[in-house]
């Protein structure tokens, strides 16, 4: 049963149009990941289906008793609220009709106003003896699921919350109202990697359906069973997790080329016969002439590429940042201290830890803008140090696109552009001469941390500091700035929660526990939480610790290595098993040595085959290209990925024994 549909539904903004006769169906038990670049839409989408955004044209179908609970990305607060008072104010079915009446309460605020409503009518819900009376009370609902995230009084005051904390109290009030229908935009920004993951058990044990908004690619893969991607103003649906969308997505760009590469054939024999010029002149050649128009017309859009990060390398010395018996303070709270350290030159650092641990004020203080309570930093001279924040609030949001660039600098140097305006530069990163003209305030949170980076990168740092780099971008985006940090060669100090991101990226973590010690792991943060769980609680520090002093800690790993592949939670147990029984592999034997060295032939012919194949596709008339038709060609296109896929596979396994 449908909860929700929308049929052939419209929608424009100020930048131009979002949807077009866009269709989506949204079934009971339905897991959706919403995914798309920034700026197409996605948080405009949650916001039509839960009433907050009407669209221009089209139909929305909610079932009769469809019920909601929003979770917005953007989370406001007001002054001298509590934490009750704000749980109280969320989006939902269950909370919406004590909400008017709570604007005029002074003393308790929505939250006085909510109860009142709410007791009366869930009396006569048990009078009557409805079903629907709910069996726990809303309040009761909340203070269970804020003891689950670290709050135990719903009277505190929210002032003093961070980033991370905030974000918990509005998952709390997003997931205790009774909804048919959960609607998640970005829920896991600001969230520690232990919040993640209780959300993750969250979800993956929910009734009802959900939809959300997310750039985690691990969290997304773990909690989704369908795909939904906003692609030139419509949506296009996959059913399976996202490791199964990629899949997916791969075969249908690949049929897609095929289908191009013919209709551009056809193209070019049909203008080759306009150019000489056709015997039978006038009706029949304006004939032929609108033909080839049409087919012009008719030319699949290819992909738009994808951005690509660069900057210009600058010399880093041996000596980049050291630090002696480092440690701060705030009042009585020790976040860390006598923390000894020197970063090496080109190492790329993952620092990860609960909220509040001190992950940010760590980056605020090799930055130089905090001073520590104890101990120094000290940076190397030829340091050049750039800072990618976490937060946006110190941004003028009245400047346009354009003068914050130009803040900045007027002309800008990076590979292959020794000197760009500002204009040029914004361009290259998909930033439009009209939308340079943009206030900041307008754009999307992806667009703006999207021109904070460009910012960043501008000054040709050898020293990144990245504190949750990934807030707000889209998958492809951070897919890019992956790219761009994977080959920088001077060194990355990186906060994330992004568990993808730290796994692919970190040679070794910086672990805050929360209780004043910073702990190092060498390795990569999936290797780090398999020794995690191998060791349960202080065991685990402690035995780190011990192999540190030691100088065993490391466990050591090739430049080409793997990481942990985007469907990592759901094979972790099997690596586990197959790390603890390395040492049992069989070696290879006579016939499986051949074997091996024979594979690595038969893998370049079946290449080589596949080259000669995007020949023909892409020139037909090519002199030496195979003689097949397109579906001919086509069918084998495809026999011979299944081919490669599956000696790779059996080269990669013979090659892990050798």
């Amino acid at each position: 049963m449908a909860l929700l549909s929308l049929k052939e539904m419209s929608l424009s903004l100020k930048s131009g149009p979002l949807f077009e006769r866009a269709e989506l169906e949204i079934e009971e038990r339905d897991k959706i990941g919403l995914i798309g670049r920034n700026g197409v839409g996605k948080s405009s989408l949650l916001s039509v289906l839960v009433g907050r955004l009407h669209p221009d044209s089209g139909e929305i179908v909610r079932a009769r008793d469809f019920s909601y609970s929003y979770l917005p990305q953007k989370i406001e607060t007001q002054e001298k609220m509590t934490l009750g008072d704000f749980l109280y104010e969320g989006d939902a079915s269950e909370i919406e009709p004590g909400q008017s009446q709570g604007k005029g309460t002074e003393k308790h605020g929505a939250r006085g106003a909510w109860r009142a409503e709410s007791a009366a009518r869930e009396s006569a819900a048990y009078e009557a003896g409805r079903e629907s009376a709910p069996a726990i009370s809303l309040e009761n609902r909340y203070r269970a699921l804020c003891r689950e995230l670290g709050f135990s009084d719903l009277d505190i005051s929210m002032r003093d919350f961070s980033g991370g904390e905030l974000r918990k109290a509005a998952l709390a009030r997003a997931l205790a109202p009774y909804a048919r229908l959960l609607v998640l935009d970005e829920p896991t920004n600001h969230l520690d990697l232990q919040t993640i993951e209780w959300l993750e058990s969250k979800l993956r044990n929910l009734e009802g359906a959900f939809i959300l908004v997310t750039h985690d690619r691990w969290f997304l893969d773990a909690v989704t069973s369908s795909i939904v991607e906003i692609d030139r103003h419509t949506l296009r649906s996959y059913s399976g997790s996202y490791s199964k969308f990629l899949e997916d997505k791969a075969t249908w760009l690949t049929s897609l080329n095929h289908m191009e590469n013919k209709r551009i054939a056809n193209l070019r024999i049909e203008l080759e016969w306009l150019n000489r010029g056709a015997r039978a002149r006038a009706t029949k050649s304006e004939r032929r002439k609108r033909e080839i128009e049409k087919m012009r017309e008719s030319l699949l859009e290819r992909e738009r590429e994808k951005i690509v990060f660069s900057s210009n390398a600058t010399r880093l010395g041996k000596k980049v940042c050291v630090m002696r018996g480092l440690g701060l303070s705030y009042g009585q709270r020790a976040l860390f201290g006598g923390f000894s350290w020197e970063l090496a030159t080109g190492a790329k650092i993952g620092i990860v830890g609960p909220n509040g641990s001190g992950k940010t004020s760590f980056l605020r203080l090799i930055a130089g803008k905090i001073a520590p309570s104890e101990g120094s930093v000290e940076l190397g001279q030829t340091v050049r140090l750039s800072v990618f924040e976490q937060m946006n609030d110190s941004i003028d949001g009245e400047l346009s696109v354009l003068d914050f660039i130009r803040e900045h600098a007027e002309h800008f140097s990076i590979p292959g552009a020794p000197d760009l305006d500002a204009e040029s530069l914004l361009e290259r990163f998909e930033f439009t001469r009209t939308e340079q003209g943009q206030r900041l305030k307008t754009l999307s949170g992806g667009e703006l941390r999207r021109l904070m980076l460009v910012r960043t990168l501008s000054e040709s740092p050898n020293l990144l500091l990245l504190d949750e780099p990934t807030n707000d971008l889209d998958i492809e985006t951070i897919e890019s700035l992956e790219a761009y940090c994977a080959d920088f060669p001077g060194s990355i100090l990186m906060v994330s929660h992004d568990r993808l991101l730290v796994d692919r990226l970190a040679d070794e973590l910086l672990i805050f526990d929360g209780r004043g010690s910073i702990d190092r792991f060498h390795g990569s943060y999936f290797e780090w939480k398999l020794e995690d769980e191998d060791r349960p609680g202080e065991q685990s520090a402690k035995s780190r610790r011990a192999k540190e002093a030691d100088g065993s800690a490391r466990l050591e790993r090739g430049p080409d290595s793997k990481r942990a592949p985007v469907d990592a939670p759901r094979t972790a147990a099997a690596t586990a098993s197959t790390s603890t029984g390395a040492d049992q592999l069989q070696k290879l034997s006579f016939k499986e040595r051949k074997e091996l060295t024979a594979l690595l032939a038969e893998i370049d012919t079946l290449e080589a085959e596949k080259r000669e194949l995007d020949a023909f596709f892409h020139n037909p008339t090519l002199h030496g290209a195979p003689r097949l038709d397109f579906a001919d060609a086509g069918r084998r296109y495809e026999e011979l990925d299944r081919m490669l896929n599956e000696k790779i596979e059996r080269w990669e396994e013979l090659a892990a024994r050798e």
